[in-house]
């Protein structure tokens, strides 16, 4: 038995997912003040620009795969967060966190569909145990089910899909580059959306409008409360985060970044205990499922039994390799 060494780039996701954590209370918050589409827009669009403005050479001189590469994980993501910002509207961020925290569960599956890559005993082993931690910690008391929960579940599989093709790009491009691309094609989904609801809700005047449409056609609240919020989650929630997570995840597989996210649903419960107090503790429960998915993690990075290391790594790499040509092939 021995631990895999890539501990760097285990440190820069459990990181990304800290802060992750903190943003479901942070984004309810928001969502109390700006309509949802508003909150994501300005959110990524400001995200963007800052990198852009960091990356101008790797932004302008990206080439056509490079582009076809970004513009896919960024519609991905694009509709997966506007999806879980309206969903947030109708449900508790408790609850949200839960469902996201499904994705864990779901990117086995959804590697071995789109990439045909089978994960490894530990790493089954490590989201069974990882998702069964994240279930005990947040199972909202609340067992209803309305339609922000259904919403957010069907993000979680755009979330897995997201996961699963970013190992892949992550080893063919520059980190960096990905990361602007993924970001811009996102803004600019947003951007068009919202621009669309807003035509919409002006030459709708005086007429009955739709639910999704009527709500992103009040006005946005400008206080200092609201906008250092959208700062934080542009600027350390989306660039930072996303910088760090293309580069980790660039040095892992998708199933092992995915056991790590799982970390979520503990980090968003102490931001949660530490705003809104104890309601959102979920006693010895809350604990064993930490400790269940703290063992996942460990389990995840053990090569169970030495006589299968040299298959384990053969295997490892035919599976990099079969990423990176299926990858070329799209």
């Amino acid at each position: 038995m021995r631990i895999k060494s890539n501990l760097a780039a285990d440190g820069a996701l459990v990181v990304v997912t800290l802060i992750w954590g903190s943003t479901f209370v942070m984004a309810k918050d928001v969502l109390s003040y700006w309509p949802p589409l508003a909150y994501i827009t300005i959110r990524f669009a400001l995200a963007a620009l800052v990198l852009v403005a960091l990356f101008p050479r790797l932004f302008i001189r990206a080439r056509r795969e490079e582009w076809r590469a970004g513009a896919t994980l960024g519609l991905l993501m694009a509709f997966a967060f506007a999806g879980q910002a309206v969903g947030q509207v109708y449900t508790t961020p408790s609850k949200s966190a839960f469902i996201t925290g499904l994705t864990t569960p779901l990117v086995p599956f959804v590697a071995l569909v789109i990439l045909r890559v089978r994960p490894t005993i530990e790493n089954l082993i490590g989201v069974s145990l990882a998702s069964i931690g994240g279930m005990l910690i947040l199972i909202p008391q609340d067992a209803s089910v309305n339609r922000g929960d259904v919403l957010t579940l069907a993000c979680t599989t755009l979330f897995a899909a997201h996961i699963t093709l970013l190992s892949t790009y992550a080893r063919r491009f520059d980190i960096r580059q990905l990361t602007v691309l993924q970001i811009t094609s996102a803004a600019i989904v947003f951007v068009l959306v919202w621009l669309a609801f807003k035509a919409c809700a002006l030459f709708l005047v005086g007429h009955p409008l739709p639910e999704v449409v009527a709500q992103e056609a009040v006005p946005l609240v400008l206080s200092v409360r609201v906008l250092w919020q959208i700062v934080y989650l542009a600027l350390v929630a989306t660039v930072a985060t996303f910088l760090l997570w293309t580069w980790g995840q660039s040095r892992m597989s998708a199933t092992h970044a995915a056991i790590i996210f799982s970390l979520e649903p503990v980090f968003a419960t102490m931001f949660a205990l530490a705003v809104r107090g104890g309601q959102e503790w979920m006693g010895g429960r809350g604990a064993l499922g930490a400790a269940l998915i703290f063992l996942g993690i460990i389990i995840s990075e053990l090569h169970l039994g030495d006589r299968r290391k040299s298959a384990g790594q053969g295997a490892e790499a035919l599976d990099e390799d079969r990423d990176i040509s299926l990858a070329e092939s799209n």
